[in-house]
Order: structure tokens, then sequence, then C-alpha cells
């Protein structure tokens, strides 16, 4: 028989020698070298080798063999007693003799055998000391014989402190007797009342605490001996996975219970429902016990059970946790319809496979959903709206309808941000006021949601409508602030109706509202700016054609009769006209009309209007414009004329020019507030233009009349330096000739006697309006100098309204002069022009003469009069020899030489030529 039933039948026998037969009473020996032999250790079960140096040296195959196995039996077949000496000092197992043949067999079996056995033993011990479980081997009275390293691991007993003691050591005292007992009688009996494969108990620690295990036990014979072996496997994790597993489910049980949606535990194969809890029989409107029994499909709508039973079975085939949501629904018992969602599991309960179905009641959800939706249209229909109106009506019929806010109403403040006006309510709101105004002793819950941007909610019976003392009934009340714009005011009958989400609704509807209003209120600004730029536009284009009709037209008439005309012919103005607003006869007079002239007929010339916007603007110079004229003070006095002539507003233009004023245009419309700023401004440049070009036309005709009018004027005092300065310094100012500057600076040539230069000089460069203070000539006790005068200017006055300046003179007592305008020019402008810088002025004489005007030839044969010979030639000469060009084709000393007078002679000539040549020009 094997020796093992782990190794092969025959032992594997290698013979190192010359000697050996091949097989010795059943042992097969298989001759081979000794190389080979160490090559074969690991299968080799002995080795026999013969000693015959040189050819075999035992010895040294037995050092060899050794080095790398200690215990594999080895025979040496010698009879040489110092050899066998040796050998047994190398650990031989045993040396025989060459006769010996059947010793040697007997004792290889032998050898063989307890190799093997010790070998199979150790490899058991390496397998059990590697067991994380705890072994233990007892005899038949409980006496420990063997345990593993894995009893100390578990159990915390040294296993060599364990051999020999009994195994209720490790039993608890009270389980000890009922182990006792039951060893005694298996081995009296052979009696197992236990499952030998898995018994659970309890172990005790070395350090007394106690552990749960699981023990499984064999018996088998040793030498005699019934052993017991038993593993023994600590589940104190698997317990506390147990535990913790039982209160999982505890819990879950009492989730399940206590869960506020509902769930159905449905078999998985069947669909029948096994259980059900309290909130499965609220939504379902059925006891628990009517649930139970009943099938999944069951407790949907009738009408569609297999497309129910299809989800159930997608549920339960497909594992893990799968949700549907597109339109599921329940039937309670009286038939209603509620709406779910349902989330499913597949699990075990009970050792079968069932569904827990979670059911959601999402009625609430859809009915946001929908209002939700009915918020979106209302929101594009928001957009899409064109006047804060629509948008208020649109947004208060979303908040009754949709949020179910009977009492709702969207208030926009005024302009004066004083009042909160009602631009939409729901319909039952009579008892809201028309208004809500601004209290200065405190405001009411609208102002104050108003002012500080907050949204205000009210749970009781408060009064949000203003500060008039009215009261709404409403049990809840809401104000949403619509930024600049207002406020929307939400109420409702019922505690229900202004829950949170309504509320989250409100404040969503609100904003979209509040957007809207931004945007009617962007469009309508817009549109007024393109309408208003539209008429900019047409006006523009009206001022461009009066400008071209001015710059042709050749008498003030015609301008101001151009000007009326085309305004009012262009529709943009009910009339226009052109007046002249007399401050000394107090009345106006119109000059030009074009238009409706049913105003100007009702117009009394005489009426006393100093106060009227014309008069203010003759005045001051300044546009004057009347928004309203049946509200504006300062038309009160022609507001019966403005009926009249159908005028709701006006404007009056200054036509100006510098300092000079020659009239005011005044444009009426027939609506309100009809001129803004950019048309104000443009109306202002009409009246500038029309200034200019008067006062060109006015230049004009005093530069080409033969016939003028010549005004005296006396003036006694003023504050005028040219009048004020003489009367100071006891002396004679008169008044050589004017010129202005580029810059406009009106340059005074003024001969001074009867005072030295010096006090002249010095007192005018103190005298205010004065820039600049030459001397250019002093004689005996007469100087002439020149001065910069930036101040009011009669000259420029004159100058503006066509006339001239004809002679100056100032003493210490008054000042005369005169003034010389065309004939057709208003005397009375002029004066009213040199009364405006001394308002003192008086006129002593008028008269009308002739102003020669010189032919060339005549003017040729002055000058040829004045002149020398020798100045003539002089002139003439540096003439034709281009002295006067630049660059000069002569110079002075050349034009000299050609002369035969010397360079400073001819210069002296020259010079007195030229003077009596500018002289004779300038006096003209």
């Amino acid at each position: 028989m094997p020796l093992h039933e782990g190794y092969p039948e025959t032992p594997q026998i290698l013979h190192i020698g010359v000697d050996g037969n091949g097989e010795r009473q059943g042992i097969a020996e298989e001759r081979t070298s000794a190389e080979e032999a160490l090559d074969r250790l690991e299968t080799a079960d002995c080795i026999v080798c013969e000693h015959g140096p040189p050819e075999c040296d035992a010895l040294a195959v037995l050092a060899a063999v050794r080095e790398r196995d200690a215990s594999l039996p080895f025979f040496i077949v010698t009879d040489d007693e110092r050899t066998v000496e040796a050998a047994f000092s190398m650990d031989v197992t045993d040396c025989v003799g060459p006769d010996s043949r059947t010793i040697l067999s007997q004792k290889i079996e032998r050898a063989v055998t307890c190799y093997r056995n010790e070998r199979m033993l150790s490899r058991a011990e390496a397998v059990l000391e590697g067991l994380a479980d705890a072994v233990v081997t007892i005899d038949e009275s409980g006496e420990i014989r063997y345990v593993n390293e894995g009893f100390e691991r578990v159990l915390g007993y040294d296993p060599d402190e364990m051999i020999g003691t009994s195994l209720t050591r490790v039993i608890p005292d009270r389980l000890a007797p009922v182990h006792e007992e039951s060893l005694q009688r298996y081995v009296e009996t052979g009696e197992r009342r236990l499952d030998w494969e898995s018994v659970e108990t309890i172990a005790r620690h070395r350090d007394g605490h106690e552990i749960p295990v699981t023990l499984s036990f064999r018996s088998e014979a040793c030498n005699g001996d019934e052993l017991i072996t038993g593993t023994i496997r600590d589940i104190s994790e698997r317990r506390t996975v147990e535990t913790e597993l039982e209160a999982s489910r505890e819990r879950y049980r009492k989730l399940v219970a206590a869960s506020p949606e509902a769930i159905l535990v449905a078999d998985t194969e069947t669909g029948e429902i096994v259980d059900a809890n309290a909130a499965a029989e609220e939504l379902l409107d059925r006891p628990r016990n009517e649930i139970c029994g009943m099938y999944q499909w069951e407790v949907h709508p009738t009408e569609h059970h297999e497309r129910y039973r299809k989800i159930f079975d997608k549920h339960a085939n497909g594992g893990g946790i799968s949700r549907s949501s597109e339109h599921l629904s329940v039937v309670r018992s009286d038939g209603e319809q509620i709406p779910v969602e349902i989330s499913a599991n597949r699990t075990q309960l009970g050792g079968r496979e069932v569904i827990h179905g979670i059911f959601k009641d999402v009625s609430e959800r859809k009915a946001r959903e929908r209002t939700l939706e009915s918020l979106r249209s209302a929101t594009r229909e928001l957009m899409t709206a064109e006047t804060k109106t629509e948008i208020c009506e649109i947004a208060v019929e979303a908040a009754g309808e949709e949020l179910g806010l009977s009492l709702s109403g969207i208030y926009l403040v005024n302009d004066e941000r004083d009042v909160l006006r009602p631009v939409a309510v729901t319909e039952a709101t009579e008892e809201i006021p028309d208004e809500i105004p601004r209290s200065e002793d405190g405001n009411g819950p609208a102002w104050r949601a108003f002012e500080s941007g907050e949204v205000a909610v009210f749970e009781d019976r408060t009064e949000v409508y203003g500060a008039d003392g009215r009261e709404l009934t409403a049990e809840q009340e809401m104000v949403i602030p619509l930024a600049e714009h207002g406020v929307f005011l939400l109420g409702s009958r019922s505690m229900a109706k202004l829950d949170e989400y309504v509320r989250d609704f409100a404040e969503i509807l609100a904003t979209n509202v509040q957007s809207a209003l931004d945007r009617a209120e962007r469009e309508e600004t817009l549109s007024a700016q393109r309408a208003e730029l539209v008429e900019l536009n047409r006006i523009n284009e009206v001022i461009r054609d009066v400008d071209r009709a001015l710059v042709q037209a050749t008498s003030r008439e015609e301008i101001e009769e151009t000007v009326v005309n085309r305004l009012a012919s262009a529709g943009l103005y009910e009339f226009a006209w052109v007046g002249e607003c007399e401050v000394s006869v107090e009345a106006i007079r119109a000059v030009a009309n074009a238009g409706n002239a049913a105003y100007l007929e009702s117009l009394e010339p005489s009426d006393d209007r100093q106060e009227c916007p014309v008069a203010k603007a003759q005045t001051s110079g300044q546009a004057e414009v009347v928004e309203d004229v049946m509200t504006d003070p300062a038309f009160e006095s022609w507001q019966d004329e403005s009926l009249v002539g159908n005028t709701q507003s006006m404007a009056a233009i200054p036509i100006r020019y510098d300092e000079t004023c020659y009239g005011v245009l005044t444009v009426h419309a027939d609506r309100s507030r009809a001129f803004d700023d950019r048309e104000r401004e443009v109306l202002v440049e009409l009246g500038e233009t029309m200034g200019m070009a008067i006062a060109a036309i006015e230049s004009r005709k005093a530069l080409v009349s033969d016939c003028v009018v010549e005004v005296e004027m006396e003036i006694e005092s003023a504050e005028h330096y040219f009048i004020r300065v003489p009367q100071e310094l006891d002396c004679t100012f008169t008044l050589l000739g004017t010129t202005m500057a580029p810059t406009g600076e009106i340059h005074c040539f003024i001969t001074a006697s009867g005072v030295s230069s010096g006090v002249v000089i010095e007192r005018t460069a103190q005298a205010e309006g004065i820039s600049n203070t030459r001397l250019i000539r002093e004689r005996n006790d007469e100087c002439v100098f020149e001065v910069t005068y930036e101040g009011p200017s009669f000259v420029k006055a004159l100058v503006d309204r066509g006339a001239a300046v004809g002679y100056v003179e100032a003493d210490e007592n008054r000042t005369r002069g005169t003034v010389e305008l065309p004939m057709d020019a208003s005397v009375r402008g002029v004066v009213e022009a040199v009364k405006n810088i001394a308002p003192g002025a008086r006129v002593v004489a008028q008269r009308e003469r002739e102003k020669p005007e010189k032919t060339a030839t005549e003017f040729r044969m002055q000058l040829s009069e004045s002149l020398t010979d020798r100045q003539r030639t002089a002139l003439e000469t540096a003439y034709l020899a281009g002295f006067f060009e630049w660059p000069r084709d002569s110079t002075g000393e050349e034009v000299a030489e050609l002369l035969d007078v010397s360079a400073p002679t001819f210069h002296q000539h020259l010079r007195h030529a030229q003077a009596k040549l500018l002289k004779t020009f300038f006096d003209q």
C-alpha cells in the first residue's frame, strides 16, 4: 500500500555506484551518478551510495546532500570502519555492509516511511499555523493535545501554555458543565446532539471578555487514541454587522411606517401588494388591510392597467433604483386621480423578492408648474405689451386668476412722487382707494415698501392701502415695490392663499412687471426721442430754408416776413410773428406775422403787458418759453387771446446781434410743452441769425445811402469812461476815430486838451473796461492817445444798427455828439441803444441832409491839389518801381537814387504824400 496518499506508491530510490541491481524486495532503485542525484533531490525519497573511492566517494556525496537536505535518508554501503565512523559524524542515516542487502531493504523502507510522514506533518503544521482561526485538538478527557498560533490570535492564549490543560479554560463558567456533559456522552455513546459542522457559542478570552465564535469538529484515531480537532472562528465582527443590520432593518421599518410618502411593497413575481404604510392609506383613501392583497396595477386608473403592469415588470426585472414620472397617477377610493412620481427598488423581504415602491404625491407641484407656465405666458404678454397700462392690466389679471389673489392692484407713482395712483386693479377691489397720497406725518405700508424697496407681508388685517383711514378686509396682504415705478399690492381673503409658493410666484411676477415697465419706459423715451428727432429735423430743414432766404434778403422787412412765413407754412407752429416791445411806449407792436391771425387780431396793442414773455425776452435778451399758457401766471394777461388763437404754448426768442436786440420772434404751438431744450437752442440760433442778417443790411444801407438822418444827442452824466473822465479832470475829450479788432475789442483814438498826458494815461489805466492805453503824441497842452475798450461801447451798438458816429466831444459839463443813419433806419432803436449805455442821453436835434459822394475824378483832383510836385513824384515813382510790393521790387535807397535825392529826403516826401492820401480817403 502507498506510504501516503499524497506521495507516489513506489519510493524514489537513487543508487550511486556500480553494484546496484535495480530492485530490492519491491523497492525500485535507479542507478545514477552523484551529480545527477544532487539535481534530483526534490523528488528523491532516499539515496544509497556505494563507497568506492576514488571513483565514488560516499562521504563527499553525503556532505553535498546534507548541505541541501538535512533529513533525506542517506545510506552508505561499506564495511570500512573508518568510513562508517566518519559517515555517522556527518549525520548519515545508516551504514551497511555489501553483503547485508536484505537488512538494507528493510532499513530503507522504514526510513522512507518516516521521512514521508515527517514531511507531511511539517506541511500540515505550516498550514495550521497559517490559519487565522484557532485550531485545537483534545483527547477523550478534554485535555488539549495541540493548538496552533491562531489560538493566540483569537483567544489570547500562548499555544505552549495550553498544551496539557483542559479546554474548559476557554469556556465561560456557565457553559463549562454543558461542555463536559456533551463530551462525556459522546465518548461513552458516540451520540452527537449538535451539528459538528457549525456551532455558534461563546468563548472566553485570556483577558476575561467573552467572544462570539463558531465551532466545527472532526474526530480521528491516532495511535489508538480518539482525538477531536476543532476550529474556532471569531464572529465578533459578523455579530456586529448582524446587529447593525438588524438595527438598520428596524429603523427601515420605522421609517417606512413614519414616511410622509406613500410606500407599497409588492411581490416581484405576482405583483401582489404585501405591505403599505399609513401614508399609502391616506394617499389611496383605503385601509391597509384593503390595500394588501390588491395587485400593484389596481391602484392605478383602470383604463391604463396594461401600461402600469409593464412599468411594474420593468422595475421588477431591472433591479436597482428606478424612477418613473411621466403622467403617472393613482386612483383614490372615490375615483379621484392623484398625479404621482414612483421610485422603485427591488430587494429581499422574508425570503422573497419584493419591490418597494415610493409614491410621491405631486399634485401641488403640478399645480405650481401650471401656475408657473401661466406666469410664463403672462410674462411673454408683458414683454410684448406696448404701454404701462397694458402691462399693469396683464399682471393684475394674472395675479387674480393664476395666483388666486382677488385683491390685487398696481399703483404707479406720479411725476411729483407724492401720490401712488392705481393703473389696474382686480374686480373685487371696491374698497381700494383711488390713490394713496404720501403723508408728511408718516406713510402707510405701501409708501414704506416703495421707499425702502423691500417686500412687506402682513399676516393679519393690516391696513395697506394708504393714509386715508380706510381698511381693506383682507386676511393676508403683500406689498412688492416695483423699483422707481410704484408698488404691486396683493391681497387675499383666505389665509391659505398667500402661502410661500404664492409669495414666490408673486415676486417673480412683480420682477417681470418691473422689467416690462422699464422696457416700456425706455421705449416711450425712445419713441419720444424719435418724435423729437423727426420734429427737430423738420425744424432744421425749415431753419436751413430760412437761412438760404436770409442770405438773399435785401431789407429788414423781407427778413422778418420770410422767417414768420416759413415757420407758419411748415406746419410746425400755429402761427409766428415778429414784434417790438418798446419800454418807453409800454406797448407791443407786431411788425410781421403769419399763420392763425385770430390771436393778433384780438390783441390790443395798448395793453400794459410789460411782464409778458415777449417783453421779458426783449429786455433780458434771453429766450422765454411758456409751457402751458393757461397755467403760467406770466401769460395771464393774454390767456383770453390764446383761447381765441388755439394757443397752448409759446416761445419768445430775442432777435440779437452782439449787444443789440432788434425785436422778438414769437412762435405759438397748439400743444403744451411743445418746446424742448434742443428746439429752444435751434430757435435761439435762428434769432441770432436774423439779428446778424438785419445788422448786415443796416450796415450796408449806411454805406450806400445818399441821404442820411443826423441825430444830435447830449449826455450830462454817465458812468461811461469817455463821459466821466473829462468831468473829473476838467478837460476836453474829442473822438478822432475808432477801429475794431478781429477779436472784438474797440480801439478809440482820442484827443485830450487842457490836461497833461501823464494824468490822462494814469486815470485811463484805472478805468473799468479799459484793457490797454498808449500815448501817441503830445503837443503843447494837447495829446493824442489810444485806448482799447472791452466794455459796452457806443460804437459797437451804433454800427450794429447801421449807424455811424459823426463827431463826439466831452468836456467838464456834458458830452455832445452826432450819429448818422439811413433814412429808413429806426431812430428809436438807435436812441434806445445809446440809452442802454448812458440812460441820461437825450436827443437835442434831428435833421435830414444829403451825404455828398465824390467821384473818382473829384477824388484825384482833390488829392493832386494837396500834394506838392516832389511828394507826387516820390509817391508815383515808388509805386511804379514796386516799392509797395511784398517783397519789394526796389528798396528806398534804389528809389532815392532814381530821384537823385538822398534816402532820408525820399522817405520824408513819401510819408507826407501817404498821409495826405489817407486823409483824403478816410475823410470821405
